[in-house]
């Protein structure tokens, strides 16, 4: 370290494009995003960093680093100090805040503040933010490499290799370890392999080999001195085994390498192009009336669809249900869904057939549901039946799809005379506007469920498996055609893929399915943020089955698949048909009486990647069975209770079908449309993911009254919106405010006013449906100099529209 020149300890890079970042070195690695979105792989682990977050990179482990469009930097802050033995830098500030993360995130933003005042600053300014933010570090964020004999033999794996990727280049015997935690060499060897999936000694040798490939090709230190700091005692030693790892000698590597290596630069220094960037962004936030201070010119706007949303009704038969039939009315009154999808329409329980003959009573009176009540037809006509999940492996009811032949030609046959009977009952241009979708059964899924005969297909005597890849095309492709030749313009496709579970390439299957002659007109998927990864934190034989903690877990998802499709040139649409936290619907945290925020925060993220967006669920009386015939909150996925009563996320969908699709502001937690001439809306909601308690404590309960701190905590926000450059320079405007939450109307904290039952009669569901809608306040405002002012204050989890209309007179 020099104390003469404070930059020689400091160094920044910008990140403009995807790259693969490790490092060997005993200094802070950290990545800081200023503007945008960064996403972090490392070890199968993925995270999402946004404004504002900071991530320490783990030394000697491989990090790939998207970071396209971003404005990110990594900052390298030189660490050499005596007592610094042991000390490891680790975390980040998504997953893993601290208390002292916005003075830290304050240091991080005047050093490079500073670094543009370079000709200006004092050196003592530079050292002092630079010895505050290592402070900070060190407070917050260490840890020690060394490890622990009190501990269980898996987790002593783990320590162990966390010492070794923080210590590789010292002197490590397995022996020596193996006595210090008091078990034999061949036990611990044998558990690092299980755990690791390699021996302790090769995973070390392997380790070492990555500081040596990289120094060999980034540097031109001597091969003796590259070995000797790696971690190897003996050249001879170290020459024999690179050339068994490598198949060349490390000479011969080198040469080799650097003369076919095309290096393209993960990172560039800060050049002219950068500090210009940098200077503006913070002449602009010192402009700010304050830090919530947003100007918007309303003369600015680019168009969005907003109305892409469908919603999941249900098992086909519980349509026929009249408390399950009123809902349905009820809830399209807002109009916020266009399609209303529904499965298992063509099980033999709803389409009965009678010899040659179908009764088709029970499917028009479905049909003539969701059609008065406004919704066109999604109509999923694969083998799906009813399930109602307690846990991912426990199913509390099954209600299976019923299959009186397992014969194709009467599988087409079926297709066809439900098709011919629609379009009679309902006319050809009617159910041209319809859409159908083959769902392809996932092994995994029937297994579970003890449902394998739904993979069954019969064709001319050989027994066929549904779930294969070129079966499903084949009778994909039939269904469509002999669908096409009755209504040709309906849109038909599929399959339904769960991207929570799919482990395979898809690439080939998908390629096959788009090539072929019946290519689909739309690919449909699900996503459920269920991290089983996450599963290991859990010691208990109980799995805890996680929500990712990655709050943009949907959105990366989505983004990978839409990738796929790109490489294999898929041009078509694509559908989310399911989305939610999980499929459970009995566990408080997965209700929709949480999830207004968590709704417009994924919708509004996916809305520009895919063209339709399937919520689970309308109502929890589609999950209402035995066990919950009490109980009004029990973990139901429904947008409303099982006795209508509408919940936040009922509210977050009915402010959605209130936009415009002129945007002119768009943030994570702000949006601004206008419909003109003079009509303006602005939605806004406060998102909270969940906190470490949620991930970690495995004893608590955790009821509808006490869920709430399963949330990570964040103050009220207020913000100042200023809209510029309207059409009038002096108007008057009228301003109505809804506002839904904790502190406003949620269903929630209604319910627990109202008193400790779980049981309500029909008064207090009269009264808590006139409660549990959102807060309503209608100003005046007038216009001054072409502007107008809005002030907002927003409560953790919730969610706001104001719709301003400019007065006739």
């Amino acid at each position: 370290m020099r104390l003469i020149e404070p930059w020689e300890n400091i160094a920044i890079n910008v990140l403009t494009e995807n790259c693969v970042m490790q490092h060997f070195d005993n200094n802070i690695h950290l990545i800081y995003v200023l503007a945008g979105e960064v996403t972090i792989e490392k070890e199968e682990n993925v995270l999402s960093l946004q404004k504002n977050d900071f991530y320490l990179l783990s030394k000697s482990l491989v990090h790939t680093v998207y970071a396209k469009g971003a404005r990110a930097f990594e900052i390298v802050l030189d660490y050499y100090f005596e007592d610094s033995e042991n000390r490891v830098f680790d975390g980040n500030s998504v997953t893993d805040s601290k208390n002292l993360d916005g003075q830290i995130i304050q240091s991080i933003e005047r050093i490079l503040k500073l670094y543009l005042l370079k000709e200006g600053q004092s050196v003592s300014e530079v050292f002092e933010e630079y010895f505050h933010v290592i402070h900070l570090l060190e407070k917050e964020y260490t840890k020690s490499s060394s490890f622990e004999e009190e501990r269980s033999m898996k987790q002593k794996v783990y320590e162990l290799k966390f010492y070794i990727d923080n210590n590789f280049e010292k002197d490590i015997r397995l022996v020596d370890i193996a006595n210090k935690l008091y078990v034999s060499d061949q036990y611990l060897s044998r558990s690092f392999s299980n755990e690791i999936g390699m021996p302790m000694n090769e995973y070390l040798i392997r380790k070492r080999l990555e500081k040596v490939r990289k120094d060999l090709l980034e540097t031109e230190k001597s091969i003796t001195d590259i070995a000797f700091s790696a971690g190897f005692s003996n050249i001879n030693s170290f020459n024999r085994l690179f050339k068994k790892y490598q198949g060349l000698t490390p000479s011969e590597f080198r040469k080799e390498i650097k003369a076919e290596a095309k290096i393209k630069p993960k990172q560039h220094s800060m050049e002219e192009a950068d500090i210009q960037n940098l200077e503006v962004y913070f002449k602009e936030k010192e402009a700010q009336i304050d830090d919530e201070t947003i100007q918007v010119s309303m003369q600015d706007a680019v168009q969005q669809e907003f109305h892409k949303n469908m919603i999941n009704l249900g098992y086909a038969g519980d349509l026929t249900h009249a408390s399950f039939a009123d809902q349905i009315a009820n809830l399209q009154q807002n109009e916020s869904f266009k399609y209303g999808r529904i499965w298992g329409l063509l099980s033999e329980e709803i389409l009965e057939q009678v010899g040659d003959d179908y009764d088709f009573s029970t499917v028009d009176e479905i049909l003539q549901i969701m059609i008065k009540a406004g919704f066109k037809p999604f109509l999923e006509l694969g083998f799906k039946g009813k399930l109602i999940h307690e846990s991912h492996t426990q199913i509390i009811k099954s209600h299976p799809f019923i299959r009186k032949s397992y014969e194709l030609s009467d599988l087409l046959d079926r297709f066809q005379a439900f098709f011919h009977h629609c379009t009679d009952i309902f006319g050809v241009e009617e159910v041209s506007t319809w859409i159908v979708e083959i769902w392809k059964p996932n092994p995994l899924v029937l297994q579970t469920i003890g449902s394998e005969e739904l993979n069954r297909i019969d064709d001319g005597g050989v027994q066929l498996k549904l779930s294969q890849d070129h079966t499903y095309i084949r009778v994909f492709s039939l269904i469509k055609e002999t669908i096409r030749r009755i209504v040709p313009e309906i849109q038909i496709g599929g399959c339904g893929l769960s991207l929570d579970i799919e482990t395979r390439d898809l690439g080939s299957f998908l390629t096959q399915w788009i090539k072929g002659q019946g290519a689909p007109d739309f690919i449909s998927l699900s996503i459920y943020p269920m991290d089983a990864v996450k599963q290991q934190l859990n010691q208990r034989k109980d799995p805890h089955n996680p929500i990712s903690p990655n709050s943009n877990y949907m959105l990366h998802r989505l983004k990978e698949f839409k990738a796929l499709l790109k490489e294999i040139h898929y041009q078509g649409k694509t559908y989310i048909t399911e989305f939610n936290v999980t499929i459970l619907s009995r566990d408080i945290i997965n209700d929709t009486a949480f999830k207004g925020s968590y709704i417009l925060k994924n919708a509004l993220a996916v809305m520009p990647y895919c063209d339709l967006i399937g919520y689970w669920q309308l109502t929890d009386l589609a999950v209402t069975t035995f066990d919950t015939a009490n109980k009004e909150i029990f973990g139901g996925s429904g947008l409303i209770s099982k006795s209508g009563i509408p919940k936040i996320g009922y509210f977050a969908y009915l402010f959605l079908s209130k936009l415009s699709d002129q945007v002119v502001y768009q943030s994570e937690e702000l949006l601004i449309t206008k419909e003109e001439p003079n009509r303006i809306q602005i939605l806004c909601f406060s998102y909270s993911h969940l906190n470490s308690t949620y991930y970690y404590d495995f004893n608590s309960v955790f009821t509808r009254r006490n869920a709430s701190a399963l949330f990570a905590s964040s103050n009220v926000q207020t913000k100042q919106i200023l809209l510029k450059n309207l059409t009038d320079e002096k108007s008057r405007y009228r301003m109505k405010h809804y506002r839904i939450g904790p502190e406003a109307g949620n269903i929630l904290e209604e319910i627990n006013q109202v008193g400790s039952t779980d049981r309500l009669d029909d008064e207090l569901v009269t009264y808590l449906k006139q409660r549990c809608q959102p807060r309503i306040e209608v100003n005046e405002m007038v216009s001054r100099n072409y502007q107008l002012t809005i002030d907002l204050e927003i409560h953790p989890q919730e969610i706001q529209l104001i719709e301003i209309q400019k007065s006739s007179h």
